[in-house]
């Protein structure tokens, strides 16, 4: 009788261990882009270390895709597309950290309700031959629920979270106060935006 008492209290301990497991998978309280970027560059490295060999560097940095989210720096989720130029091979680019002026325009982001992420990024990704999603945060922690949910439960098989770039903080800006927007208006920083070249 003590066995079987024994055996129930360690069922018990084990199943409790299990609960607690998956509580703790399902409560991510943010994701903080810098860290997870420093993850990756530390993963490489170590690989080069421990291997005394040198490895491609990891996929360079890609700005947009078909599908772009947008997480603003109150929470807010916003969505827009582009229509995608496949660059078949990376010979020419001098600096690829400075991502291209694209033209977005204020009518061209949507605003998404918070409990519909998931639902809306599926039927406007996963719809698509292309199944990539480009998720841009204003700020480098990123608390959003319905993020963070998606992330735990995502179904889209490509996605690469980056900092918004200063044309989408611009445009967003402009959408979010509802002013008159005009690109050859703004004063951009060339030194974070490849303006097209006037002829």
């Amino acid at each position: 009788m003590k066995r079987i008492i024994i055996g129930f209290i360690i069922c018990l301990l084990f199943a409790n261990c299990n609960k607690k497991e998956k509580r703790i998978t399902h409560l991510r309280d943010s994701y903080i882009i810098s860290y997870e970027d420093k993850k990756i560059k530390n993963y490489y490295d170590s690989i080069e270390r421990k291997n005394k060999i040198k490895i491609p560097p990891p996929p360079r940095k890609v700005f947009y895709s078909d599908n772009q989210l947008i997480i603003d720096n109150q929470n807010n989720l916003f969505f827009y597309q582009k229509e995608y130029i496949q660059i078949l091979c990376d010979f020419g680019f001098i600096d690829d950290s400075i991502p291209e002026f694209l033209g977005i325009k204020p009518k061209d982001i949507v605003k998404i309700p918070q409990n519909s992420l998931n639902d809306f990024l599926s039927e406007n990704t996963l719809t698509k031959d292309r199944q990539i999603l480009i998720i841009a945060s204003q700020n480098d922690t990123i608390k959003n629920k319905s993020f963070l949910h998606f992330l735990d439960h995502n179904k889209i098989p490509t996605y690469l979270i980056r900092r918004t770039t200063q044309e989408e903080d611009t445009v967003l800006h402009y959408k979010k106060t509802k002013k008159y927007y005009y690109s050859d208006e703004i004063k951009w920083d060339t030194t974070r935006i490849k303006l097209p070249t006037k002829n």
